[in-house]
């Protein structure tokens, strides 16, 4: 969890994250959030403002580990395609353990009207965004990757199918192992995107 947060602050993290995980982001409310931690809605009140400031804290913490996560790919001398195949490796196995991730990270429609946590959510596009780009741009120059389409296209079909695969995943109740098809995913786009 966030090391800048308190222990409770963190045990209350944790909580919130199970109970949007196994009861959606509609049956996340300090009333449940107290009944599951054994807290008074007065003590949790005490630890964060709201049930808006609990959500925001969860999305930093993913945040950080994304941002941490980019900056040591950055710094890997490696092939563009290795560099893809990392971060659906890392991103299935972070939504593997923590599924409820997906509930928050992929709830733009619930947050579209909350200012501070739909900027959280396109934030966390926007880093997405950017490495993919980064990373097709550098295998397009380095003749790895196809230039017959542009790379906003390919950072799009690259992206796209990830989040589309996991919503399926959540929305099949997260029947099927993600890691796996995550790898499969993975073999499909490297056909796609590889110079022939």
């Amino acid at each position: 969890m966030n090391t800048s947060l308190t222990n409770r602050q963190n045990e209350i993290l944790k909580a919130s994250i199970n109970i949007i995980h196994f009861d959606g982001i509609q049956g996340f409310t300090i009333k449940n959030l107290s009944n599951k931690i054994g807290f008074t809605e007065a003590a949790i009140y005490r630890h964060f403002k709201s049930k808006n400031e609990i959500l925001c804290s969860v999305l930093d913490s993913f945040i950080i580990k994304l941002e941490n996560f980019v900056t040591s790919l950055n710094e890997k001398e490696i092939s563009s395609f290795d560099k893809i195949k990392l971060i659906y490796d890392r991103l299935s196995i972070i939504f593997s353990e923590k599924p409820a991730y997906v509930s928050i990270i992929f709830a733009e429609e619930i947050f579209k009207n909350n200012k501070s946590l739909s900027k959280k959510v396109s934030k966390i596009l926007k880093i997405n965004n950017d490495i993919f780009k980064t990373i097709i741009e550098k295998g397009q120059k380095n003749h790895e990757i196809t230039k017959n389409i542009e790379s906003q296209e390919l950072t799009l079909i690259t992206m796209g199918a990830f989040r589309l695969m996991v919503k399926n995943w959540k929305m099949c109740d997260f029947s099927f192992n993600l890691k796996n098809k995550s790898k499969k995913l993975f073999s499909s786009i490297k056909m796609l995107l590889e110079i022939k």
